[in-house]
């Protein structure tokens, strides 16, 4: 997939007038300096590198139904669930293009290409772009998330995609197979299909995670331990749980 992947990138920029090497699926300096070229001319990375194919911004929303239908598999009362979609998930899991909300990790991009062998292009792509592939984590708001990912998945598709969080739970690409489906690339397509889609994910996590137990007990400081990590106290995020827990109750759920 990543070849297939370097030569649409290639041609998208041949076309765009930015490269005149070889469309040959490999993804060198050359074609990284086409990529800076192109930044450096139009700050159009995104549409230039990638096809919205499929994308349309209506897209399928979380309603009522979908909770308590996900709180049912996930064995936990809707209030529960409501509760943990109000503080842990993000007002809307599609942006104004139709797109998964998406947050571009650079650090785990440095670490997907070099478990694929990508160690050259992996320290030319820091060089040429440090806000999307280096050893530290950082540099968020650098550059559009669409564009880092664009510029990434040229180089690489599969770690482009592991190094992104998707979605209303921002799930990380790299958790895919481990939340049982059978491959990235259909995590991925399943991100773009629906909200009701984005939650399944973030309930598989939590069941992977063993966040469970802790939802059913109401212990708020467990569950956001494990969701958030041992920091979780710093942003209160027990606090909120156990106030939009009442809330929900509150407003029927």
């Amino acid at each position: 997939m990543a070849r297939t992947h370097v030569i649409q990138a290639q041609t998208a920029l041949a076309s765009a007038g930015f490269y005149n090497g070889k469309i040959d699926g490999d993804f060198g300096g050359g074609s990284l300096r086409a990529v800076e070229s192109m930044i450096d001319n139009t700050g159009r990375a995104v549409n230039v590198l990638t096809k919205a194919d499929g994308c349309t911004k209506d897209k399928p929303r979380l309603g009522r139904a979908d909770i308590i239908a996900a709180a049912k598999g996930l064995g936990v009362e809707a209030a529960t669930l409501k509760t943990v979609i109000d503080v842990e998930a993000r007002s809307s899991g599609f942006d104004s293009e139709g797109r998964p909300t998406i947050l571009f990790e650079r650090h785990k991009m440095w670490k997907y290409l070099g478990e694929a062998n990508y160690f050259t292009k992996r320290d030319q792509l820091n060089a040429l772009f440090p806000d999307i592939c280096n050893q530290s984590p950082g540099d968020y708001n650098a550059r559009p998330q669409y564009e880092k990912l664009a510029i990434a998945e040229s180089l690489h598709w599969e770690a482009a995609h592991k190094s992104a969080s998707f979605g209303l739970g921002q799930i990380m690409g790299f958790n895919a197979e481990s939340l049982g489906y059978p491959s990235l690339k259909a995590f991925v397509d399943a991100m773009y299909e629906s909200e009701a889609k984005q939650l399944d994910a973030m309930c598989r996590y939590i069941k992977i995670n063993n966040l469970v137990d802790e939802l059913q007990r109401h212990d708020w400081a467990g569950f956001a331990k494990g969701y958030n990590g041992s920091n979780y106290a710093i942003n209160q995020y027990d606090v909120k749980l156990a106030a939009a827990y009442k809330l929900a109750k509150k407003q029927g759920w």
